[in-house]
């Protein structure tokens, strides 16, 4: 881990020291015998190299760790040497789904590679589509949400089935009366003091307007990742192993989120867990202001050529092409053949849409791939 980026609140990076290391790997428990210690030992050094070493960092989209990462990291690591592992990805909610977003698991599927290759089962990726939490916690239109939110589970399944089969999930939250009642109580925890310290700190940032909206965003990813206390419903893949060990992998901005979480005080779970960062600096369920590629006009065939894009969606479908050639694109996210099914008889969630019995990638009918790879390549230039 020695040279490893860690980020706090502005945009220096710490790099850690070996007595970093050394100071934190002296905090963790103990091995029970000589066989874990053994385990440990011999296993550890690999995993970690493959989420977060200069191999990741340099090609596989990661950036580094955010403040008060690097401990959970390695309680997390060091629990994976014998539990399963599940790489989580958390989307937010929007009403225009940028075509970058999908490109936000490609770091965890190249992660998940990187520890199949160091000797260690093959991990789990578990996508989680916040959409309708985040539309009712940030009052955003429900149906829009709904649309974006059963387009992008639809693509993400496909793209996955074709990257890592059988080794995903893919769930959506279903918001309620009890998870409200769950917000109210977390933000009514926070001590004044530390009241205006999630408010600083996430001043501007995930969509919220107000300063009750902001606590109860900062409060709902408390719910989420570190008390799974919001109900999930798997739309698409296989559910998540039992006593797993879970890894976020999240955007830069996370860190800003990571970091308030533990204000929240201990409740059901034991605070922020591990979380490693990319280096996507604008949320991929979010439009750059500076100009981006909408997922549903990508799939409607509607060129982007010429037009500006901000550098921080320029970088993201860099990624994305990589990954993916247009031809691939237009095929993952058409729609012809696929129907979409309603969730219904949810709390609160009216007409929350997913997709269901996704398997592989069909072809796409009238859509010429060569014409589609000129646009998009265009697009980048």
């Amino acid at each position: 881990m020695r040279g490893v980026p860690v980020l706090g609140s502005g945009k220096e990076p710490h790099l850690l020291t070996d007595a970093d290391v050394r100071g934190l790997l002296d905090t963790l428990r103990p091995c029970t015998d000589a066989q874990e210690t053994g385990e440990v030992n011999r296993l550890r050094p690999r995993l970690l190299n493959a989420v977060i070493g200069a191999e990741a960092r340099r090609s596989g989209y990661i950036q580094g760790l955010p403040r008060h990462g690097a401990a959970p990291l390695l309680r997390a690591v060091g629990e994976a040497v014998r539990a399963p592992l599940v790489l989580r990805v958390v989307y937010g909610a929007s009403t225009t789904m940028p075509l970058r977003a999908l490109s936000y698991v490609l770091p965890a599927v190249r992660m998940a590679s990187r520890l199949t290759e160091a000797g260690h089962r093959a991990p789990h990726l578990q996508i989680v589509l916040a959409g309708a939490l985040g539309c009712w916690v940030n009052g955003l239109s429900g149906p829009a949400v709904a649309e974006e939110t059963a387009l992008l589970a639809r693509c993400l399944g496909r793209l996955l089935s074709s990257l890592v089969p059988g080794g995903f999930g893919v769930y959506v939250t279903l918001a309620s009366a009890d998870v409200g009642a769950a917000l109210d109580g977390l933000v009514r925890t926070l001590t004044p003091a530390r009241r205006a310290h999630v408010l600083e700190r996430l001043s501007g940032k995930g969509g919220a307007t107000a300063d009750e909206q902001t606590l109860r965003y900062s409060a709902a990813h408390v719910l989420v990742h570190d008390r799974g206390t919001v109900p999930l419903a798997l739309q698409q893949g296989n559910p998540v192993p039992e006593n797993a060990t879970v890894i976020d992998i999240g955007s830069l901005q996370e860190r800003h989120f990571h970091d308030v979480r533990r204000l929240f005080g201990p409740g059901e779970g034991a605070g922020p867990g591990a979380l490693v960062l990319s280096r996507h600096s604008v949320p991929p369920y979010t439009m750059a202001r500076g100009g981006d590629i909408g997922l549903r006009e990508f799939r409607d065939g509607r060129s982007p050529q010429g037009r500006t894009l901000a550098s921080a969606a320029r970088h993201d479908l860099r990624l994305l092409w990589t990954a993916l050639p247009p031809e691939e694109l237009r095929r993952i996210t058409d729609a012809s053949h696929e129907r979409l099914r309603t969730v219904t008889g949810v709390p609160g969630v009216p007409g929350v849409s997913g997709v269901s019995g996704v398997s592989g990638v069909t072809g796409v009918s009238g859509v010429d791939p060569y014409r589609a790879a000129d646009v998009f390549e265009g697009a980048l230039r």
